[in-house]
């Protein structure tokens, strides 16, 4: 295929990606996402997708889907809007029920370092944490934000619910707010 051709075609496909229609999938990191994901009563739509990475090494730990009731590049429209919001997480290596907690762990500190958190939050996330098993690659994890709490589903099987609207508007701020796991990923979920 000709250079020209090439870049072409490759930016049909990251603008079918980005603007994605009915019926449509987003496909990265050969995770495939659909475009909507019913929540709260409503159909919410793909915002972005992303890949997680760690160490020098650039390992591919998962990729990461937010959906949202309205598309929006502003992280905080979306982490101020009232209605609900999915995090899909579908992981591309397999990671120990340690290595998850000290994921837990380094958002905590980065979004709740000096007193930045509720302290009674301090509960509902202990329990997550514990809730949370080892993953194997495919695996997904799923939080259903609302402003009631949080719905956490491994594998479309619920391991736990939050009455804790607090916690919700935390965990999605640890992927879009001022200090995400990765400025890229954060890029991605808010559809850049």
């Amino acid at each position: 295929m000709h250079k020209t051709a090439k870049t072409l075609a490759r930016l049909a496909l990251a603008g079918a990606l980005m603007l994605g229609g009915a019926g449509q999938a987003a496909t990265l990191g050969g995770v495939t996402l659909p475009d909507t994901y019913p929540a709260g009563g409503q159909s919410l739509v793909l915002n972005g997708i992303g890949i997680r990475t760690l160490t020098i090494f650039n390992v591919k730990v998962y990729a990461a889907g937010l959906y949202v009731a309205q598309r929006s590049g502003d992280a905080r429209a979306i982490l101020a809007s009232p209605g609900p919001k999915v995090i899909v997480l579908q992981f591309l290596h397999a990671a120990s029920k340690s290595d998850i907690e000290k994921q837990y762990r380094e958002g905590e500190a980065r979004n709740c370092g000096n007193g930045g958190c509720d302290p009674a939050d301090e509960a509902d996330f202990e329990r997550l944490i514990a809730a949370t098993p080892a993953a194997a690659v495919g695996d997904t994890l799923t939080y259903i934000l609302s402003p009631r709490g949080v719905r956490a589903l491994v594998n479309n099987r619920q391991i736990g619910e939050f009455a804790n609207p607090d916690l919700a508007v935390r965990l999605l701020a640890g992927f879009i707010g001022p200090t995400p796991p990765s400025e890229d990923l954060k890029r991605h979920l808010l559809g850049a």
